[in-house]
């Protein structure tokens, strides 16, 4: 396997939604994307357009790690991608970053900011490495074991 690629297994969809291109305008729900095989770290995060975007202004999304999927409690942002306004379908909006890791139980979240006035989908996509951890060292804010080796 090469270090620059997700390993099988590790971040999946959260939900059927998450299958699906992301709704850019309206009331958008978000992508999630699930770690379950190991801790890994995100190097790119990138949305392909799949419907043009029909909108006075940009459409943010804001790339979350959500240390417990699916609960919007603690979610501190990695980054954002600012898809302008004129963006069709095919093109590709990206953006490098470092030293973002998600852990087992977390998840990498692809929350639309800003929306677009009308129109508008994108497929949401990572590229990530494994970032191996002892399971025990992987901790809750409570000290208890979040990776729990199965009977």
């Amino acid at each position: 396997m090469y270090l620059d690629q997700l390993g099988i297994g590790q971040l999946l969809p959260a939900t059927a939604a998450s299958v699906a291109p992301l709704t850019l305008s309206g009331t958008p729900a978000g992508q999630e994307h699930v770690c379950i095989g190991g801790q890994v770290e995100i190097r790119r995060v990138a949305v392909v357009v799949t419907t043009a975007i029909n909108s006075t202004g940009a459409v943010v999304i804001t790339v979350r790690n959500r240390p417990v999927c699916a609960s919007n409690a603690v979610q501190p942002a990695i980054t954002t991608l600012t898809i302008p306004s004129s963006a069709t379908a095919g093109q590709v909006y990206y953006k490098d970053i470092n030293q973002a890791v998600v852990v087992p139980g977390g998840s990498l979240f692809f929350d639309v900011t800003t929306a677009a006035t009308t129109g508008g989908a994108a497929i949401c996509g990572y590229i990530a490495q494994e970032d191996p951890e002892q399971p025990s060292n992987v901790l809750t804010s409570g000290g208890l074991p979040k990776m729990i080796l199965s009977a």
